[in-house]
């Protein structure tokens, strides 16, 4: 199995593209920084503010479930499946070539 360039995954992908299939709706926010209703569970309320992401580094947190990292583990832990196969599947979703590692 050919590996995954992470780095160029990150990079390629913004946290703005994972958002927008999570479906998630920004309650308020300044520049870069969101907040609004975790898209990872239920928030109980539509003007939750418990979560928070950052457009311009690539980071989330949320508040209440305690979830945070970049926007590739955001997309595997809401669609609960390994970092690898999340990565692979956000970029057909995209309709973007996997950027793979072959060494030999």
């Amino acid at each position: 199995m050919p590996g995954l360039d992470f780095n160029r995954l990150r990079s390629d992908i913004s946290m703005r593209e994972v958002l927008d299939l999570l479906q998630f709706v920004a309650v308020n926010g300044r520049g870069d920084q969101l907040y609004g209703p975790c898209p990872l569970h239920p928030a109980g309320q539509e003007d939750s503010r418990c979560f928070s992401a950052n457009l311009k580094t690539g980071r989330f947190f949320c508040h209440q479930c305690r979830q945070h990292g970049n926007q590739l583990e955001l997309w595997a832990i809401a669609t609960k499946q390994p970092l690898y196969d999340a990565s692979v599947e956000l970029c057909l979703r995209l309709h973007r070539d996997p950027p793979w590692i072959h060494r030999w």
